[in-house]
């Protein structure tokens, strides 16, 4: 994943995190929180490509989360 694909990541999430803060669970804040976190950690220090594949996979499932929950309320209202 190229530095500016993973800054994409980690600025979407973070807008998605303080969006939807109020509508997800504590369990999706952490899972959130720790996604970016660890996506920020593999900004400031590369590793292998493995490590990288499952980050994209966990993203993919945070913004999945963030999608279901933001049309579940469309659905409300």
């Amino acid at each position: 994943m190229d530095l500016h694909t993973l800054d994409d990541c980690i600025n979407g999430l973070k807008k998605a995190r303080d969006v939807c803060s109020s509508q997800l669970d504590i369990g999706a804040l952490k899972e959130l929180d720790g996604a970016i976190a660890r996506l920020e950690m593999l900004r400031e220090h590369p590793r292998n490509t493995a490590e990288a594949a499952m980050l994209t996979v966990r993203v993919l499932q945070g913004i999945a989360a963030v999608v279901r929950i933001t049309t579940d309320l469309s659905d409300f209202l």
